[in-house]
């Protein structure tokens, strides 16, 4: 495959990392300057639909593409690649055209749908957010289209930190503008969706792409990748669902509960964000291409080492965010408006958040090996059911947990939806390396309790007895210290233990810094 699953993770890993930085300083001056009040609640449920669009549907064309791309570069046929995805990108940007208008149209109703618990004075506001915010579709459209095409030729790096480079125009408009009211955060996240398709248009450029104004809806590809767009928009949309239905649910709630759950999710998603992303990036084109060739055991092969990965890293960081949740919290989003009532609150749904990051990371794979053998029915369905499940649980929690029940509820869905679809990938793969995948999850599950056990020792060791005070510089030395020694705690156990998919990054990294021949772990 050129080079190892292991070292492209690495250099998306990366990317993801400084991109995902971004997106927490983003988060951090947002909630300095708004605070977790009625204009944030706001903001992000007038962003609902636009940002459901761009995680969902923008993925959707991602995964749809990627295949389509892939099998026509494996055979050669560059030119024929690059006719499919002009006429792709046209009748995208086509029909981000018409849902722009129709979402401009209809903000007040979707508003309503999406929040009916909000007051007249809120409701306005999410309005007029809405239709400033919405046009940032069409340019997500194109965006992601764009990274799906540049994910086949296996370049990853740029399309990766284009959301970092969205969250650095939004910083800026919030630094200079957001003193004068939260309209111009609503203008700079759609700056900053054009700053995302913008920022990959030169590496277009570089790996030959070559636009046609084509429009020949007839192709047999183009027609196949819109029938299976929507499946694969539904199948994807799972994780949004749930933050849609949170929102539903928590717009009846104590103020606040919005934005709790949203803080909590940013949270929870920052390793699955930076490495569970880059992984299932990684390993992606990579099981097309073994799909594409009929390859069904090597395709197994790379499922399991794409779950052992992504489980290496999840499970130690959802131990760790669930011992240390408050104090996190604290130090990353108490000040300004942002209060001691909105740092409980969310550190109380991080933790039953972190307890499905698991399978929420598990599923991210899982879903790409059933894309990549073009099974879209799958998903779909098991996508469905879950929602259902999610839905009843949240009307049974809520009443006892509040907003902290809908983060269980959230994860009791999910967990559901991952292992029933990793059973049922049976059906497809003559071996899925069960005990091979059991052993690392043991390996890492035993790990991430050391990982815990040490990094709360510590927290409270030096919270009761060296330093008693709390002000942030103090808050912060506490939870580094903390921090750093259960990342310690956790390699150690991981080594001893002697887990493969570790001694497989270490060396890819080690190769990547030195600069010689990539390691395969074979």
């Amino acid at each position: 495959m050129g080079r190892s699953i292991a070292q492209v993770t690495v250099v998306i890993m990366m990317m993801n990392l400084a991109s995902r930085l971004f997106g927490f300083i983003r988060e951090t001056v947002i909630a300095n300057v708004f605070g977790a009040t009625h204009l944030t609640d706001a903001y992000l449920v007038a962003y609902t639909i636009p940002y459901f669009l761009q995680a969902v549907l923008g993925m959707a064309l991602v995964t749809s593409i990627i295949p389509v791309v892939t099998k026509y570069i494996v055979k050669g046929e560059e030119k024929e690649a690059w006719r499919i995805s002009s006429i792709t990108l046209n009748w995208t940007a086509l029909f981000m055209l018409v849902i722009t208008f129709v979402g401009m149209i209809g903000a007040k109703i979707l508003v309503k749908i999406t929040a009916p618990g909000f007051d007249v004075q809120t409701t306005n506001l999410a309005v007029l957010l809405t239709v400033i915010m919405f046009p940032s579709v069409i340019f997500m459209g194109i965006g992601m289209l764009i990274t799906g095409i540049l994910n086949a030729k296996k370049h990853f790096a740029v399309a990766a930190f284009a959301p970092g480079f969205s969250s650095v125009i939004i910083i800026v408009a919030v630094l200079f503008m957001g003193k004068y009211g939260v309209n111009y955060l609503a203008w700079g996240t759609l700056l900053g969706m054009v700053g995302t398709m913008a920022i990959q248009l030169p590496v277009l450029k570089k790996i030959g792409f070559s636009y046609s104004w084509d429009w020949n809806f007839k192709h047999p590809e183009v027609k196949g990748i819109f029938i299976n767009l929507m499946p694969i928009f539904l199948g994807t949309a799972v994780n949004q669902l749930y933050l849609a239905i949170n929102r539903y649910f928590a717009s009846g709630l104590a103020e606040g509960s919005i934005s709790a759950l949203n803080y909590a999710g940013k949270l929870m998603n920052l390793p699955m964000g930076i490495f569970v992303l880059a992984v299932s990036s990684a390993v992606f084109p990579t099981m097309s291409e073994q799909a594409f060739r009929g390859n069904r055991d090597a395709l197994g092969r790379t499922l399991s080492r794409g779950l052992k990965m992504v489980l290496l890293i999840t499970l130690p960081a959802a131990a760790g965010l669930m011992v240390l949740d408050e104090p996190i919290v604290k130090l990353l989003f108490e000040r300004g408006a942002f209060d001691a009532t909105a740092t409980t609150m969310t550190a109380d749904a991080l933790f039953y958040f972190c307890i499905g990051m698991f399978a929420m990371s598990a599923n991210m794979v899982i879903t790409r090996a059933y894309y990549a053998l073009r099974d879209v029915k799958t998903p779909l369905y098991l996508g469905l059911i879950s929602i259902v499940v999610n839905i009843l649980i949240s009307i049974v929690l809520t009443p006892y947990m509040g907003h902290s029940g809908l983060a269980l509820a959230n994860t009791l869905a999910a967990a559901f939806n991952t292992i029933v679809m990793f059973v049922l990938l049976k059906k497809h793969l003559p071996n899925l390396y069960l005990k091979s995948l059991i052993c690392s999850v043991s390996k890492s599950i035993l790990s991430a309790i050391f990982t815990a056990v040490s990094a709360l020792g510590l927290y409270r060791y030096l919270d009761s007895s060296v330093f008693v005070a709390s002000d942030t510089k103090i808050l912060l030395v506490k939870v580094s210290l903390s921090v750093m020694l259960g990342i310690f705690a956790y390699g150690v156990a991981i080594v001893l233990l002697k887990e493969e998919e570790t001694q497989i990054l270490i060396k890819n990294v080690l190769v990547k810094i030195k600069g010689k021949k990539t390691v395969d772990g074979k």
